[in-house]
């Protein structure tokens, strides 16, 4: 299993900075928040994948934010950002990119999403896919999109039909495991973060889902491809970064 951890933690810090104090700390790979690359041109990509080499780390997946099933001009924009990652992801040497349907709170969910608002996403996915055969595009699990529930992301998968679309599984309280079954032969990439009784998110170690418990089974079933740590909120300190790849390595290290 690679082990990264999302930069979206250390959103206010340049990604020059992050990567290298991310590999002195044990990771694996970096996942990396869109929005660090922004205005980059191919000079500094060249550079930050020459500086993540150096530290020995990797890039292992570009996070962008699409909209795909809402107004004409998000969709025109989300496939001018679909265009763009994949150029940053192939300079990089990143193989992933995280797929959404839909970002934030006006995203639509697969329960009240319109034949033509699907129709829309799926036309669109169709065509990010076909843009980059050789990368992989990981739609991530989330609410307020067409991949909420994990029958709701197999009917989105299928619909597309693009050997290339992947599944980007991100936990959630009430169907840690259950969900994952349905959806394990899909996935190849994880996000790891942890929920109190109320919905608020916490650090990994102190939520009320059984992520050791879910580690160890991951790995039971032989998983060997990506998982990251992702705090997604403001004010994160980088011990909390140690702290959650220490978690996880205990977890992922136990036998029973």
């Amino acid at each position: 299993m690679k082990l990264c951890f999302c930069s979206i933690a250390f959103r206010n810090d340049p990604i020059e900075t992050i990567v290298p104090r991310l590999a002195k700390l044990g990771y694996d790979a970096v996942e990396i928040w869109a929005n660090h690359l922004q205005g980059y041109d191919t000079a500094q990509l060249a550079i930050l994948r020459s500086q993540a080499d150096e530290a020995g780390i990797g890039i292992e997946v570009v996070s962008p934010y699409l909209w795909l099933t809402q107004t004409e001009e998000l969709l025109i924009e989300s496939m001018d950002i679909a265009r763009r990652t994949v150029e940053q992801a192939r300079q990089l040497g990143c193989r992933k990119i995280r797929t959404f349907t839909d970002s934030g709170p006006t995203g639509i969910g697969s329960a009240v999403a319109t034949p033509a608002q699907r129709a829309t996403a799926v036309q669109a996915l169709k065509e990010i896919t076909a843009m980059a055969p050789d990368l992989r595009f990981v739609v991530e699990t989330h609410p307020l999109t067409l991949a909420d529930l994990p029958e709701s992301t197999l009917k989105l998968l299928d619909e597309v039909g693009a050997p290339n679309l992947r599944v980007l599984y991100q936990p959630s309280p009430g169907s840690l495991f259950e969900a994952y079954d349905l959806l394990k032969p899909h996935i190849e990439h994880m996000h790891l973060q942890n929920v109190t009784e109320t919905g608020k998110m916490v650090w990994l170690e102190e939520g009320v889902m059984d992520l050791c418990g879910f580690l160890k089974q991951v790995r039971r079933d032989g998983y060997s491809d990506s998982i990251s740590v992702e705090y997604c909120w403001g004010g994160v300190k980088w011990e909390r970064a140690e702290t959650a790849r220490e978690f996880v390595a205990k977890c992922w290290n136990q036998q029973s």
